[in-house]
């Protein structure tokens, strides 16, 4: 049994009523697992096709299921980017807003990135500003971005202020997900229970107010804000919300939902553990009626990356245009995205770097275009060769020489360079811990 505060308990009662012994027990039952797939990488029917571990629809996101409580992160298709290893309740804030395809979004409190990824794969035509203000978080962040291979995602590691700045008035959406108190994530363990104190939804409700303000100024008039916690703290969720609406002039979207609705706010949802397979989640979403003055900053003029158009042109089999950004090469997700003062962590996909008088290839790189290289190895992601490679060891192939793009069962999964019939592994050291 959880050890929870008493103040937390009574003011739970109070929400609840009926249902509180319902959501007691269900606090006191192990966490909920669930993975969303990757369709920038791959179809929901095909990767229903070939898993070999079993899996179960969520209704309320059409590539997310749950699974058992098995770790799966080490899996060979978890590696490939296939999925994501997501909290189910969580995937629902995306679900809030039906997005048209082409928007401009910022995604201003991402890491880990489960939600950016969401987002990233409904924007066919439509581009992704993700970001995390803690450095730590923003690799973890990159991280996942990266082996997703989403191609329409700038990463940056910013302040809110800063970005406000940067982009004032760009956006179509905002997603602030904030940082909270954390009580929808006490079935976790005693560890997160014990951070909680009564005082802690106060703070928490001032930074979390403060952060909306400066996610209007990015937002453009007309533009939608999503506003999501993982607490049940009125003073964090309904009352933010309220503050917000009067000073800055918004008015709510009725989210349509079979869950509990806000207190004394019908538009808003709550999800509690004791009616979904997950943990706590509470959404808002408001669209911007009021505008403002403001002007973003200066687009940043970027130069040609010779030495990575060389190797695009000789490796792989469609054309791109690779930019110089911090001794870097990319492709950019979008260059009138890039402004000036902003701490960019990516600018779209990394193709590489010279290394003296050669250039090497990025990781991203084989991420997002390994199906666009001339020279592929294509091994069935649960083969003998799969864990070799996920090992980092060396192959024997029969392809010529060359860079090479490695996929696990059509998967973009990595690269190597093949050397007289010897494939030497280039898949990340910081990644090889498949067993």
């Amino acid at each position: 049994m959880l050890n929870l505060d008493k103040k937390f308990l009574s003011r739970m009662r109070g929400i609840l009523g009926d249902e509180y012994e319902d959501f007691i027990s269900a606090l006191n039952r192990l966490d909920e697992k669930a993975i969303y797939v990757n369709t920038n990488k791959i179809s929901v029917d095909k990767f229903l096709s070939i898993i070999d571990f079993n899996v179960e629809k969520i209704l309320y996101e059409k590539n997310g299921f749950y699974i058992d409580n098995v770790k799966w992160g080490r899996h060979p298709l978890h590696h490939a980017g296939a999925f994501y290893i997501q909290e189910p309740s969580a995937m629902f804030t995306v679900n809030a807003y039906n997005f048209k395809g082409n928007e401009l979004v910022l995604d201003m409190c991402a890491s880990p990135g489960g939600k950016s990824i969401q987002i990233a794969n409904r924007l066919p035509s439509g581009y992704l500003v993700s970001n995390e203000i803690v450095s730590a978080r923003a690799s973890v962040l990159y991280s996942n971005i990266e082996r997703m291979g989403l191609k329409n995602v700038i990463v940056t590691n910013d302040s809110p202020e800063n970005l406000a700045n940067a982009y004032a008035n760009m956006f179509d959406v905002v997603l602030v997900d904030a940082p909270c108190s954390g009580e929808g994530m006490f079935r976790r363990g005693d560890e997160v229970v014990k951070e909680w104190n009564e005082n802690l939804p106060k703070m928490c409700a001032k930074r979390q107010l403060d952060i909306l303000l400066q996610a209007d100024k990015a937002l453009k008039q007309g533009g939608v804000l999503i506003y999501s916690t993982c607490t049940y703290s009125k003073e964090e969720n309904e009352d933010v919300v309220c503050e917000f609406i009067k000073e800055c002039g918004y008015e709510l979207i009725n989210i349509e939902a079979n869950f509990n609705r806000g207190i004394d706010m019908h538009e808003v949802v709550r999800l509690y553990p004791h009616k979904v397979r997950g943990e706590g989640q509470f959404v808002a979403v408001m669209k911007k009626i009021s505008p403002n003055e403001l002007i973003s900053n200066s687009i940043l003029k970027l130069s040609i990356h010779n030495e990575a158009n060389n190797f695009i042109k000789e490796n792989l089999s469609i054309s791109l245009k690779a930019y110089e950004y911090k001794s870097n090469a990319y492709i950019p997700a979008n260059l009138e995205l890039i402004r000036r003062n902003v701490n960019y962590l990516s600018i779209g996909v990394k193709v590489g770097k010279n290394k003296g008088k050669f250039f090497e290839p990025d990781h991203y790189l084989f991420s997002s275009y390994g199906d666009k290289f001339k020279r592929q190895i294509n091994l069935e992601y649960n083969s003998l060769d799969s864990q070799k490679y996920l090992r980092g060891e060396t192959l024997i192939v029969e392809n010529e020489n060359g860079f090479c793009s490695v996929l696990l069962s059509k998967v973009n999964t990595g690269g190597g360079k093949i050397v007289n019939g010897i494939m030497k592994n280039l898949y990340p050291k910081g990644l090889r811990n498949y067993k």
